[in-house]
């Protein structure tokens, strides 16, 4: 308790030092000579920023009925992030923990893990979707930060409008039409871990009402901490693309745009062999392709009507050089959507969508003793409607959302999921909002197939002989689900802006991962452990998230927020007690307690000053546990001219390294801190 109440009183004594010293900072704005205004959206625009993840349909912050935070490109630029990941720490609810130098656990609202399956990830209408887990490589998520218009993440389900998996929230990144990035762009930067990064663009016009850009990026760096000696993860990569937009007439449009992006990254952890000493140290380098063409057409009838039709492939391959697994999908997908008004008080959006993937997994040198899959090839499909409904019941005061999602995939048959929603704006600076939502997070491909040995056991029961746990998959495993409750509500002054929302949530059949009976192995002398995946868990998760920006003067803001998250897990009682504690050890690997604030303010002659404070609280579910942490980042900007930018960034500043996420037994990999760091960068634009 000591110790815990120390940890508080530090960060109490951290984020007010960081008031302090801003409070002082604006205190002399009357004496700084020629201050630039703020170039972050001011508070009064805070509620107006356009949002389309909600609904599909062009709407504010201020008049969704959804906890919804949206990243701008000024909050891009002001940023201390290389990374996606790292600019998500800034939303709150969001639990974002490096696992080493290439690896994230992404989440939010709890169950966060490298292969978070509850979480949608998008990138211009794409999805970033992982079929093996239902989870995000984000190390193959790897865009020019300056080419994005705006992130929209949402807290809570969306599956009504974007189906299974957006169960606990929905990431949308919203790249920039070409037409807006006119010109060229040289940026580039060095430090102590990101040893060199740089990208180079180009946007210019075409005949008619056509524009492009066409990019090229990469980067380099170096290895995290580990206590077990240097840790073999460093990461090097590369990547290009093009964007193309044409206005074709008034009422249409197409975009049409691509990415390929490669990367090699180094990895050490631990394999099970089929011959004495049953296990061996892997050490080798894995290289990631991820390629994507996107097209889409947009017609406008009128202001009431509108449709979109949108295609994309999306390739994916890994392969490391020890041939211990190489995965490959290939996903195609279908999408359509149309818009229509009945009047001035109901917006109808609705659609169709087909998906499938063409996916091997294998094969291995070692004949899939540590890892295959069977079969090897998969073909899953995915067919899915939607119809979501705005209503304005009272105008100016009550507005009502009514829709669903309808899919048919492989391996759960039919699934629904709907959602009802409720907007209240008592004045016109004040919104409440509540909903009802039903999500689902359909099996993988990992859940439905896979069978992965780890490292063995020599129990005396078995004679000494050696005993591998191994994970198999389950073709009656069936859909976590997900009943969600949520309440928010929204406030504007002339300077001060708060949202809060809170949320509780039910889940119904929740993965375990339990043994069976033990039976002899495929090796002479060994013995397998099957470890069955079952639907034997059921859970509540509770919480809120308090965000709030104060803008004391026209050079200083400051943004900040707290969220509270408290699960509940509980395990089928018929399970072994090393299951039970096992999975229900989940609830305590995303923070209970989280906090950050940032104060940006401009400096005479054009600079910049941003900090950075975040805390994260313990997470006890790891063994062993991972102490919470305070990190400080900064970031010093010059415009030093229009056309140039410099800027010093310095990441984590308070100790040497900390960590940041536990290790997955069923991972076998190594624990790694992450460590503190400086890095400096230039961008020219022309």
């Amino acid at each position: 308790m000591n110790i815990l109440a120390g940890q508080v009183r530090l960060t109490f004594l951290f984020f007010s030092l960081i008031l302090f010293s801003c409070s002082a900072f604006a205190q002399t704005d009357d004496t700084l000579s020629s201050p630039t205004e703020l170039k972050r959206l001011s508070v009064e625009e805070l509620m107006d920023i356009e949002v389309t993840t909600v609904s599909r349909w062009e709407s504010t912050i201020g008049q969704s009925p959804a906890a919804i935070f949206v990243i701008t490109q000024e909050d891009i630029r002001r940023s201390v992030a290389t990374t996606f990941p790292e600019l998500l720490r800034m939303v709150p609810g969001m639990d974002v923990a490096r696992i080493d130098n290439n690896k994230w656990a992404v989440g939010i609202r709890g169950f966060n893990d490298r292969f978070n399956g509850k979480l949608l990830v998008q990138v211009d209408g794409r999805t970033v979707y992982n079929p093996l887990s239902s989870g995000v490589f984000w190390d193959a998520v790897d865009y020019p930060l300056e080419d994005v218009e705006r992130i929209e993440i949402i807290r809570g389900p969306g599956a009504s409008v974007w189906g299974a998996n957006a169960v606990n929230g929905i990431i949308n990144i919203i790249t920039k039409s070409a037409r807006d990035t006119q010109g060229g762009l040289i940026s580039g930067g060095s430090g102590t871990e990101d040893h060199g990064f740089g990208t180079f663009q180009y946007g210019s016009k075409g005949g008619g009402d056509l524009f492009y850009r066409v990019y090229g990026k990469g980067f380099t760096r170096d290895r995290q901490f580990s206590f077990s000696g240097a840790s073999p993860d460093r990461w090097h990569g590369a990547s290009v693309g093009h964007r193309i937009d044409w206005r074709r007439n008034e009422q249409d449009s197409i975009t049409f745009q691509g990415d390929f992006i490669s990367s090699t990254a180094e990895r050490k952890d631990f394999r099970p062999t089929s011959s004495a000493p049953f296990s061996i140290t892997n050490i080798e380098n894995e290289k990631t392709h991820n390629a994507n063409l996107l097209g889409r057409w947009n017609h406008e009838s009128n202001s009431d009507a509108s449709w979109s039709l949108q295609a994309y492939w999306d390739h994916f391959a890994r392969e490391g050089d020890n041939g211990f697994v190489d995965l490959r999908w290939d996903t195609f997908d279908v999408d359509f959507q149309h818009n229509v008004s009945f009047g001035k008080r109901q917006k109808i959006v609705y659609g169709a969508g087909y998906r499938y993937i063409d996916a091997f997994l294998g094969p291995s040198t070692d004949n899939g003793f540590a890892v295959s899959f069977i079969p090897p090839d998969r073909n899953p499909q995915l067919f899915s409607a939607f119809f979501h409904d705005q209503i304005i019941l009272i105008e100016n005061k009550f507005n009502l959302a009514l829709g669903s999602k309808f899919e048919n995939n492989d391996f759960t048959g039919f699934e629904y999921q709907p959602t009802g929603r409720l907007l209240w704006t008592p004045t016109k600076r004040q919104t409440i909002w509540t909903a009802i939502s039903r999500a689902v997070r359909t099996p993988t491909l990992s859940e439905d197939g896979i069978g992965t040995r780890q490292l063995p056991v020599f129990p005396p029961a078995l004679g000494g002989a050696p005993l591998f746990p191994q994970l198999s998959g389950n073709r009656d495993f069936d859909s976590e689900k997900l009943v969600a409750y949520e309440l928010g509500y929204r406030t504007q002054a002339d300077r001060l802006s708060i949202d809060i929302a809170s949320f509780y949530n039910v889940y119904h059949d929740i993965r375990v991962v339990a043994p069976a009976v033990a039976r002899r192995g495929v090796a002479p002398g060994t013995f397998d452990l099957p470890l069955d995946f079952l639907n034997s868990m059921d859970g509540k998760t509770y919480g809120i998230e308090i965000a709030g920006t104060w803008q004391s003067s026209e050079t200083w803001k400051l943004y900040g927020y707290y969220s509270y998250l408290k699960m509940n897990l509980h395990a089928d009682h018929n399970l072994p007690a090393s299951t039970i504690a096992g999975s229900e050890a989940a609830s305590g690997q995303s923070p209970q307690n989280q906090a950050y604030a940032q104060s940006s303010w401009n400096l005479p002659h054009h600079f910049e000053l941003d900090v950075v404070g975040r805390y994260v609280g313990k997470l006890e579910g790891f063994t062993p546990a991972v102490d919470s942490y305070v990190s400080l980042d900064f970031r010093l900007g010059w415009q030093a001219r229009n056309d140039l930018e410099i800027s010093l960034v310095g990441q984590n500043l308070f100790v040497d390294h900390h960590a940041e996420s536990g290790t997955a037994p069923l991972l076998r990999s190594l624990l790694v801190e992450i460590e503190r760091s400086v890095y400096g960068k230039i961008t020219w634009y022309f």
